[in-house]
């Protein structure tokens, strides 16, 4: 079967299988809890409140499940919960149809399946950029449908777990187990980055309705804002354009000139996870918002609220923990404000919520100590970077700079959510700002957010806390934004002049860049980048070979391909047996450091080096390698009297061999 066809059908599926999975238990916990309002919304709203309290709460529980119980049970459990929402469900349905939301819903799964499926002409696989982070998502989903929670390592053979935030893929491999053979874990995961968008839409709403600054906007004018705004990125296209005029080059992925602050469409199809821990600590503190907003809530809403709020924070600590880690600064503030206010009741129910959070993320956080082998702290203190500047100074200079310059880097990366947040506090006074909680929260969100994502980064690989943790801004900022345009519009109708406007067209074309660079990056011809999908026609037959080799060889077979520098995919995209070592970054999962160099220093040579077959074994056998993957791009395919052609193959094209170990000649 075509790989564009099989990759988009799986895509569609997986998406449709979000709606049991998914949004029809969100509409149980919703209805059962009462928290926001579920109930009184319309239908269209109370969906979005549905597929929120999904994304945000389900993998907390679903992890729980799975750990006790297994893959099959946690997704029985899930459909059980939807139909008991199946009725009211339906009743929604029997109104007339909101034909624009829905033709908005298929165009947002449509740009889902254009950035993350491969496209398959016959004789050659495209693939997207989106790999990058692709692999790892379909390679934790494959491990956790085959061998349960904690995930084992997909990217190091060894006897520890996986040390990893993988609640996320707790959903996604519901789904992918759920879909059988016609969706695997790629095809899951874009099924639940689109339900992740549609989730965000929820969140956003039900946080504009918390602040009251929107009670008496018309709804069609908040909602044609927020649909103008959310495909909106920061100012990142100018820094492409500056790049493009120094160095002669266009570089695909324009966040990268810059420490990373990611649109809301490509955050979503790069690193949904981050997102649904951004929506979770906000659902978290927005219900005990809105109670602590309630001059007597009733005990039953109160512990509905505590169960709820607890629920969603340890969602938050296993989806991201770098986004966690701004939320946790965040109520810790809101906390001591409360004290300082003498709000004892409501600094108790936080209080409350996050000794449950602590309660049901105890297996995952034990689970992330034990499987991790980092040296060192894994959080540093560290001046957000400013592209820009990095290619004129030298440090010290350097980091004054970058300092100085913190509020026009971040007015750069947040672009229009920027200039919207200053227009909002010149039309909107503190005092109503702040009339409620969730409106404080919000500021107070915003300045941890800034302020750890200035001055702190991670030490993993890549600065995923300078990245990710700013999420909790660009939640506040959007709010912000849009408040401040539906202020300042002629009642039903807006318009974006001046700076906004060149800020929103700016932002536009950020975003259209980044996604059209999502697979127009071979003709940029950036270094950077020239190794992926260097050799399409191999990429396809190896695509083919992982397929057959799902179907035909044992699921805890290891099979190796070439662990070439930088990174490699194919293993992670499409195999389902196991890797001794997937490339240089395969201690992503917690693996030590100086067991993956000295596995990569063994198995390199297999694949980059002539080596006698007696040799080839040996290592492989070390290893614990049943089968070797050998490609027309490794060194033994092109010499005639190598071992790959002396050995017995298990499969055979001409640009792919798949050979057992055990066959090889000594």
């Amino acid at each position: 079967m075509n790989g564009t066809l099989s990759d988009a059908c799986g895509v569609l599926l997986a998406a449709l299988l979000g709606v049991p999975l998914v949004l029809l238990p969100g509409y149980a916990l919703g209805t059962i809890t009462g928290v926001l309002d579920i109930r009184t919304l319309p239908p269209g709203r109370r969906a979005l409140c549905a597929a929120l309290l999904g994304i945000a709460l389900l993998p907390a529980l679903d992890a729980l499940l799975i750990l006790a119980a297994g893959v099959p049970v946690a997704a029985l459990a899930n459909g059980a919960l939807g139909l008991a929402a199946l009725r009211p469900a339906l009743r929604d349905l029997r109104g007339p149809l909101d034909r624009p939301a829905l033709a908005l819903g298929a165009l947002w799964l449509g740009i889902v399946t254009y950035a993350l499926i491969d496209i398959d002409t016959g004789a050659a696989l495209h693939q997207p950029l989106t790999v990058i982070d692709l692999v790892k998502h379909a390679a934790l989903t494959r491990a956790i449908v085959e061998h349960g929670l904690p995930p084992v390592d997909p990217f190091f053979a060894r006897p520890e777990r996986a040390g990893y935030y993988y609640y996320f893929y707790t959903l996604t491999a519901l789904v992918d187990w759920a879909g059988g053979r016609l969706v695997d874990g790629r095809t899951a995961f874009a099924g639940l980055a689109a339900w992740t968008g549609i989730a965000l839409l929820g969140l956003l709403d039900r946080l504009l309705a918390a602040t009251g600054l929107v009670r008496d906007v018309p709804p069609r004018l908040l909602r044609r804002v927020m649909l103008v705004l959310l495909p909106a990125g920061g100012l990142d296209i100018l820094l492409v354009l500056l790049y493009r005029a120094t160095t002669g080059l266009w570089l695909p992925i324009p966040e990268w000139l810059n420490e990373q602050n990611v649109n809301w469409p490509a955050s979503l199809v790069w690193v949904p996870h981050h997102v649904a821990a951004a929506m979770a600590g906000w659902l978290g503190l927005l219900v005990l918002a809105e109670l602590a907003d309630r001059t007597q809530p009733d005990r039953r809403a109160e512990l509905a609220g505590i169960l709820t709020a607890g629920t969603a924070f340890a969602a938050c600590v296993g989806l991201s923990i770098w986004v966690c880690l701004g939320m946790v600064v965040a109520a810790a503030l809101w906390l001591a404000l409360l004290g300082f206010e003498r709000r004892g009741r409501d600094a108790a129910r936080l209080g409350t919520a996050g000794l449950i959070s602590l309660v049901l993320g105890a297996p995952y956080l034990l689970s992330v100590v034990a499987n991790r082998s980092d040296t060192g702290s894994p959080i540093q203190f560290g001046i957000r970077r400013f592209g820009p500047l990095e290619r004129l100074y030298d440090e010290p200079m350097l980091s004054l700079l970058e300092v100085v310059l913190l509020p026009v880097n971040y007015y750069v990366a947040l672009g229009i959510f920027a200039g919207g947040a200053l227009l909002f506090w010149r039309v909107v006074p503190r005092r109503e700002a702040h009339a409620r909680e969730a409106g404080r929260l919000l500021t107070l969100g915003t300045a941890v957010s800034l302020l750890l994502g200035g001055f702190l980064r991670s030490a993993i690989i890549n600065n995923d806390l300078g990245s990710r943790v700013i999420l909790i801004a660009q939640v506040a900022t959007f709010v912000w934004t849009a408040v401040a345009l539906t202020r300042t519009a002629a009642r039903t109708r807006f318009r974006l002049a001046g700076s906004l406007g060149a800020l929103l067209i700016l932002g536009y074309a950020t975003t259209l860049y980044g996604f059209g660079g999502m697979r127009a990056y071979p003709a940029a011809h950036h270094p950077t980048f020239l190794f992926f999908n260097g050799r399409p026609d191999i990429d396809r037959a190896v695509r083919a070979a992982y397929g057959w080799a799902g179907t035909h060889l044992p699921r805890d077979l290891i099979l190796q391909a070439a662990p070439s520098a930088p990174r490699v995919f194919d293993f992670g995209l499409y195999g389902v047996q196991p890797v001794a070592v997937a490339d240089h970054e395969a201690r992503l999962f917690g693996a030590a450091p100086e067991a993956v160099a000295a596995r990569l220093a063994a198995v390199a040579p297999i694949f980059d080096a002539s080596l006698t077959g007696a040799e080839v074994r040996r290592r492989a056998t070390e290893a614990g390698i049943g089968a070797l993957v050998v490609t027309e791009a490794d060194v033994p395919w092109g010499e005639p009297g190598s071992w790959v052609w002396r050995t017995r193959t298990l499969y055979a094209d001409p640009h792919v061999r798949i050979l057992r170990v055990e066959d090889l000649d000594d």
